[in-house]
């Protein structure tokens, strides 16, 4: 099956306005993720979905396909579909635009995950981390995911959960590598954002809160979200060690 791999790239963070081109060890974060996701296995292309023309020359500069979308989109998903109108594929993965330590691993772990469920009419794949560090379990950037015993997700949230009320368990958390087909994103760009998702800002659970089934499998621990400049300073560090 025809895999794409697209990482949404756009320019207006809120909390880091143009992060996509800062540099880290010489090279643009979104480069990096370009990078990661090109070694994936199962990818068969890479497309930046960007709204920026600044983003847009950079990838011209270096090479990177890329394609210009909307800037209107609520979510990276929301413009994965736009994407998904122009480039036709069998399954589209939602690789962040954030994660410049993103596993080439987790992207093929995602995209097969999708594959296995197809004929339990599962449309939507995503990752998880199976334990939670500490000094995530009070951090709203971290989301947390509670999987089902047969590989679905049950819940997320960036409350911690399960809440420990009579036992304690393994917290998990959700890495946000989002597998897809191409039905799935026609039907999610038609749908408003639900209540559950604008109030935790989770875009996934806008299939969840119509009633659709997400699969999840364990992906490798590691990765950084680029969020504030503190994030990028402690990625640079990590690919200096292992420079």
């Amino acid at each position: 099956m025809n895999v794409v791999a697209v990482i949404p790239a756009r320019w207006a963070s809120t909390r880091f306005p143009g992060k996509p081109l800062q540099a880290i060890s010489g090279k643009a974060m979104v480069h990096h993720v370009w990078d990661q996701s090109s070694k994936a296995k199962s990818v068969d292309q890479v497309l930046i979905a960007t709204d920026d023309q600044r983003i847009a020359d950079y990838c011209d500069a270096e090479g990177l396909k890329y394609v210009m979308t909307r800037d209107d989109h609520p979510t990276g998903s929301d413009r994965l579909a736009e994407v998904a109108t122009k480039y036709p594929a069998d399954v589209y993965v939602n690789v962040q635009g954030d994660e410049p330590l993103i596993e080439p691993e987790s992207i093929d772990a995602v995209g097969r995950c999708l594959l296995d469920n197809l004929d339990r009419n599962i449309e939507v794949s995503t990752g998880y981390i199976e334990e939670a560090a500490d000094d995530q379990l009070d951090n709203p950037s971290v989301v947390h995911l509670a999987p089902t015993l047969d590989g679905c997700v049950l819940s997320l949230s960036r409350f911690p959960i399960p809440f420990p009320m009579v036992e304690t368990t393994q917290r998990t958390v959700h890495v946000g590598l989002y597998a897809f087909t191409g039905a799935a994103l026609k039907r999610y760009s038609k749908w408003d954002r639900g209540p559950i998702e604008r109030a935790e800002s989770i875009e996934i659970l806008r299939f969840m809160e119509r009633g659709e089934r997400i699969a999840c499998v364990p992906v490798a621990p590691g990765s950084i979200g680029v969020d504030t400049p503190e994030d990028l300073a402690a990625v640079e560090a990590i690919l200096g060690d292992k420079a």
